[in-house]
C-alpha cells in the first residue's frame, strides 16, 4: 500500500514539475527575448540654427550671415522593430525604424537683403514661409532597464540612433505677396539628403503603451532654396511672384515627446 502511495506521489510530482517547466517556457525570459514592433506619435518644437545663405542668382551681396529662422512646432511619427540581441551585444538591443516629421522654419519679416529691402525708411518685404519635411530610416541601439517577465525588453530604456533620409524644404513669399487668389497654395520645393542623429529615453506606462522624450539633430545641404530677397513680388491679380535662389546648410535641433504602442512577438 505504501509502495502504491509513494508511486502516486512521485507521479504527481513529475506531472507538476513538467507543467511548471511548460509554463515557464511560455513566458518570455531575458535569454529568449521578444521581437518588439512599435508605432509612435510625437510632437514638439524645431529649433533651427542661424546659418549663412549664399545667393545663386548673381544678386549682391552674395552671402548673408546669421539668417534667423523661427522656432516653431513640429509633429511626426515613426514605426520600427527592436530585436532581442542583448546577449550578443553586452546587454544592448538593436533596432530599425522609419521616422518622419514636419516643421515650419519661417524666416520672419524684415531681414534686410533676405526677404525685403528698406527704401526711403520704409521696409518693403514679407515673411518667407517655409515648411520642412524629413523621412528616413534609422539604426537604433538601446539598453533595457527594469527587465522582468512582464517586461522582457525592459520597463524603460535609454536609446540612441542615426540615419539618412529625404530632407525637403518648401517655400514661398508670405503674407499678401505670396498667398492670394491666383497663388494660394503654390510652393517651391527642394529635396536633398539629410543626416539625423537621435537620443532619448522611453518608459512603459502600461505593458503595451510607452511614453518617450527625445532630441534629434538634422543637417542637410540645399542648393536651390528661395526667398523674395528685395520684396519685389506684387499683390496684383496675376500674382507676379519673385523668387531669388540661394544655397544653405540647414541645421535643426528637434525636441519631441510622444506615445508609442508596442507589440509582443514571442520566439
Amino acid at each position: 500500500m505504501k509502495t502504491r502511495i509513494s508511486a502516486m506521489i512521485f507521479l504527481l510530482c513529475v506531472v507538476g514539475f513538467s507543467q511548471s517547466v511548460r509554463a515557464d517556457d511560455e513566458l518570455p525570459t531575458i535569454s529568449s527575448g521578444t521581437i518588439e514592433p512599435y508605432m509612435s506619435f510625437m510632437a514638439g518644437v524645431a529649433i533651427p540654427n542661424s546659418p549663412n545663405i549664399t545667393f545663386n542668382d548673381g544678386t549682391s551681396p552674395n552671402t548673408v550671415e546669421d539668417v534667423d529662422y523661427h522656432t516653431k512646432q513640429s509633429i511626426g511619427g515613426n514605426a520600427g522593430v527592436w530585436f532581442p540581441t542583448r546577449n550578443a551585444l553586452a546587454g544592448f538591443d538593436v533596432g530599425l525604424e522609419v521616422t518622419g516629421f514636419v516643421w515650419y522654419p519661417d524666416i520672419p519679416c524684415c531681414q534686410e537683403n533676405v526677404n525685403g529691402l528698406t527704401t526711403n525708411g520704409v521696409f518693403e518685404g514679407t515673411t518667407t514661409e517655409k515648411q520642412g519635411i524629413y523621412i528616413g530610416p534609422n539604426l537604433m541601439i538601446r539598453y533595457p532597464m527594469g527587465i522582468s517577465e512582464a517586461y522582457p525588453n525592459g520597463r524603460w530604456f535609454p536609446y540612441i540612433g542615426g540615419g539618412a533620409g529625404a530632407h525637403q524644404m518648401s517655400f514661398r513669399p508670405g503674407g499678401f505677396r505670396g498667398a492670394g487668389f491666383a497663388n494660394a497654395i503654390t510652393d517651391q520645393r527642394n529635396t536633398t539628403i539629410g543626416f539625423l542623429a537621435v537620443g532619448g529615453v522611453k518608459a512603459h506606462l502600461f505593458k503595451y503603451v510607452a511614453a518617450f522624450a527625445e532630441a534629434k539633430y538634422v543637417i542637410a545641404d540645399h542648393d536651390a532654396l528661395g526667398t523674395d530677397r528685395y520684396g519685389a513680388s506684387t499683390a496684383s491679380f496675376s500674382q507676379d511672384q519673385v523668387i531669388n535662389d540661394y544655397s544653405a546648410n540647414i541645421r535643426t535641433i528637434f525636441v519631441h515627446v510622444g506615445l508609442s504602442i508596442h507589440f509582443d512577438i514571442r520566439p
